[in-house]
């Protein structure tokens, strides 16, 4: 016993992904709607006795394609979740997400200091024929001699004119750079919730997402399911993480958590805060909507 919560919204979770309402279970299944309801809660004690729950059990899992006498082993303590063989883990995209980026960042540099260098040697050009020409100048008879100190003040202005432009150009680009760095920077925000619904908006991700789910202060139940399909369906205990990388391009998501008080939820390395004080923390499905960098 222990596990009612568990399996209940391992149920509705199957019914929800098969599109079947309450209603459209209680004809297939003969099973009154009420103790349809009761066993999505995992509230066992509503219905008539243990030989009914086993049996309720096994009814709905069929309709809903899922393993009815596994649950009830699990119900009855013979079994639990963690020995379940697990599905296989989505394709990880090779190399890690900072090493992308590292990559990325460092072409953006260079691209960033060709004008720089550019305008360096078009400087440095100049001041090179100026000083050709002040050298053929002093080395010249013209019809009134100059001093040094005019050549030199003659070349003055130029030089200083070179120096001004290079250290403008450098500002911009650095002005620039940092700017798109500003613009890229990826932010998560809880836009609606209830008693069991979070809507979570992912915006400028960074491909592939990386998803971490801690046990906190106390024993907890995670399923990430991207389509309908587990990438993790974990107990975890406090202290204990589990981690999965999306497939590719994935724009919804779903974090279902069981005492979701107790779990801590990271993407990418950014903590998600899905708290709400309007709200006791129990069971509570996230709804991810994720948009990336162009």
């Amino acid at each position: 016993m222990g596990n009612e919560i568990i399996i209940g919204e391992r149920l509705r979770q199957a019914r929800l992904n098969k599109n079947i309402s309450i209603d459209e279970l209680q004809q297939k299944t003969k099973i009154q709607k009420r103790y349809l309801e009761a066993l999505e809660k995992g509230d066992f004690a509503a219905l008539p006795g243990t030989y009914y729950v086993r049996s309720f059990i096994r009814q709905y899992a069929k309709a809903v394609g899922e393993n009815g006498d596994f649950l009830v082993d699990v119900y009855d303590g013979n079994d639990d979740f963690e020995q379940e063989p697990k599905r296989s883990q989505p394709e990880a995209v090779q190399g890690s997400r900072k090493a992308l980026h590292e990559g990325n960042y460092r072409v953006r540099k260079r691209r960033d200091y060709i004008p720089v260098v550019l305008l360096g040697f078009i400087a440095f050009m100049i001041v090179g024929v100026i000083a050709y020409a002040a050298w053929q100048d002093r080395n010249s008879d013209p019809v009134i001699s100059q001093t040094a100190t005019s050549v030199q003040v003659d070349g003055s202005p130029t030089e200083q004119e070179s120096s001004s432009e290079q250290e403008s150009t450098a500002s911009s680009q650095t002005t620039s750079s940092s700017s798109e760095e500003d613009e890229d920077e990826m932010q998560i925000a809880m836009e609606d919730s209830t008693q069991s619904q979070a809507t979570i908006q992912v915006t400028d991700a960074e491909d592939p997402l990386e998803v971490e789910v801690t046990g906190e202060d106390g024993r907890c139940w995670v399923g990430v399911s991207v389509n309908g399909d587990y990438a993790i369906q974990e107990t975890l205990e406090s202290g204990q993480t589990e981690s999965t990388t999306l497939p590719e391009g994935t724009e919804n998501f779903v974090i279902t958590l069981g005492a979701s008080g107790n779990a801590g939820v990271n993407v990418n390395d950014e903590e998600v805060d899905f708290d709400d004080p309007d709200y006791e923390a129990l069971q509570k499905d996230l709804n991810f909507e994720v948009s990336y960098q162009d």
